[in-house]
C-alpha cells in the first residue's frame, strides 16, 4: 500500500506508446497519446484516494518520496500531453541573437489538370492568410501559369467550373530589438498570373497595393481595399468593381476621407460597367461606342469617361458638391427636401444605351474622341 504506482504507470506507458510508435502513423499515435494522458491521470487520482483511505484506518503515512514521484510523474504527463498538442514551447538557450526565419512557402497545386477543365471556368483569386500590401498582374492568354510569386500562391480546382486561387503569406515577425514597421513600410508580395483570357474571373483582397487585369474576354468583379490601391481593368466581357473600404492617405498632409484611389477601367463595346466606391478618381476609356449599360457611383473623388462621338448614350450625371462637364445636353440644379444637387442630361445619337454618373463631392468630365 506504500509502493508508488508510478512503475506500474511506467510500464504501460512503454508498452502501449511503443506499440502506437511501431504502427508509423503520426496521427493515430496522436490520438492514442491524448486519449492516454488523462486516463493515466485520472487512474492516479483514483488510486490515490483509496490508498490515502486506507492508510488513514491502519494509522500510517505515505512515504514522502512516494509522493513526490507521482507528482513528478503527473507533471511529466502534462508536460507530453501540452508538447503533443503544440501548447507548450520547449525554451531553447543560444549564445546567438534570435532572427526571424522565413515561413516555409506552400508549393502551388492544381487538382485537375489545365487540359481538363471547361474552356471557361470562373477563377476565384482570394487574398486570404496575409495581411501584406497585394501587387497582383493578372494577364489573359491560352493558358494556366504562374510568371512570378509562386511561393506565395496555393491554387487547386474544387471542381471541374471554379479555380480558387489563395494568397498565403504570412507577416514576417520582426526581431526583438527592430520596430514594427507601419503599414506604409511593409514590402508588398507580388504575384504574377496567366489565366484563360475567356474565364470568368472574381478577386477578393482587402488590401492590394496595385492590381492589374488585362488582355482579357470574361467577366471581371473585383472586390478591393488597402491602403492606396491603384486598379486597372482592361477586358471584353462585363466589368462588376466594388471599393470595400476607404483608402488610407499614404501622406499625413491628406486628410482623412478625402484621398481618392486609382481606377482604370478599359471595357471593350459589349461591356456592360457597375462600379461602386467610396473614395475613388475612376476613369473610363472606350475606342468603340458602348452597346450596354454603364453604372458609376462613387461618393468621393472624380469621375472621366472617354467615349466615341459616334456613341449611342442616354447620359445622366448627378453631384452635389462639384461640377460636370459634358459636351453635349444640359445640366440644372434640382432640389427636394432641402436637398440640392446638380444633374445633367443628355443624349448623344439615338440615346440607346443608358449611361449612369454620380458623385457626391467631386467633378465629372465626359470627353468625345474622334
Amino acid at each position: 500500500m506504500k509502493q508508488s504506482i508510478v512503475p506500474l504507470i511506467t510500464g504501460i506507458w512503454l508498452i502501449v506508446g511503443g506499440a502506437a510508435l511501431a504502427i508509423g502513423n503520426f496521427t493515430m499515435a496522436q490520438q492514442i497519446f491524448n486519449l492516454l494522458v488523462p486516463t493515466t491521470l485520472i487512474v492516479m487520482g483514483l488510486w490515490a484516494i483509496v490508498r490515502a483511505n486506507r492508510l488513514h484506518r491502519l494509522e500510517q503515512s505515505l512515504p514522502t518520496k512516494v509522493t513526490l514521484s507521482e507528482i513528478a510523474f503527473a507533471v511529466a504527463l502534462l508536460l507530453v500531453y501540452g508538447w503533443i498538442n503544440g501548447g507548450i514551447t520547449v525554451p531553447t538557450l543560444t549564445a546567438r541573437p534570435t532572427v526571424a526565419v522565413e515561413p516555409v512557402p506552400l508549393a502551388p497545386t492544381l487538382t485537375t489538370p489545365i487540359e481538363e477543365l471547361p474552356k471557361q471556368p470562373k477563377w476565384v483569386i482570394v487574398q486570404q492568410l496575409t495581411p501584406l500590401p497585394v501587387q497582383l498582374d493578372i494577364v489573359g492568354g491560352e493558358s494556366f501559369a504562374v510568371h512570378s510569386g509562386a511561393q506565395n500562391i496555393r491554387t487547386f480546382a474544387p471542381n471541374s467550373e471554379t479555380i480558387r486561387v489563395e494568397l498565403v503569406r504570412e507577416l514576417q515577425q520582426p526581431r526583438p530589438a527592430q520596430p514594427i514597421p507601419s503599414i506604409f513600410q511593409l514590402q508588398p508580395l507580388s504575384v504574377r498570373l496567366r489565366i484563360p483570357k475567356a474565364a470568368i474571373l472574381e478577386i477578393n483582397g482587402s488590401n492590394f497595393a496595385h492590381l492589374l487585369v488585362r488582355n482579357m474576354e470574361g467577366d471581371v468583379q473585383v472586390s478591393y481595399g488597402g491602403t492606396n490601391p491603384i486598379v486597372t481593368i482592361s477586358t471584353k466581357g462585363n466589368i462588376s468593381v466594388r471599393q470595400v473600404n476607404y483608402p488610407v492617405p499614404p501622406l499625413s498632409g491628406y486628410p482623412y476621407r478625402t484621398y481618392c484611389d486609382e481606377l482604370t477601367l478599359f471595357p471593350g463595346p459589349n461591356s456592360r460597367v457597375i462600379v461602386r466606391a467610396l473614395s475613388e478618381s475612376i476613369r473610363i476609356y472606350t475606342h468603340q461606342p458602348p452597346q450596354r449599360e454603364w453604372q458609376v457611383r462613387t461618393e468621393r473623388g472624380e469621375i472621366e469617361i472617354r467615349i466615341p462621338s459616334n456613341s449611342s448614350v442616354k447620359l445622366r450625371a448627378t453631384c452635389v458638391s462639384g461640377t460636370i462637364q459634358v459636351p453635349f445636353g444640359q445640366s440644372q440644379w434640382m432640389s427636394r427636401n432641402n436637398y440640392r444637387w446638380l444633374e445633367h442630361s443628355g443624349t448623344l445619337g439615338n440615346g440607346k444605351v443608358p449611361i449612369t454618373l454620380s458623385v457626391r463631392i467631386g467633378d465629372i468630365i465626359v470627353v468625345l474622341t474622334q
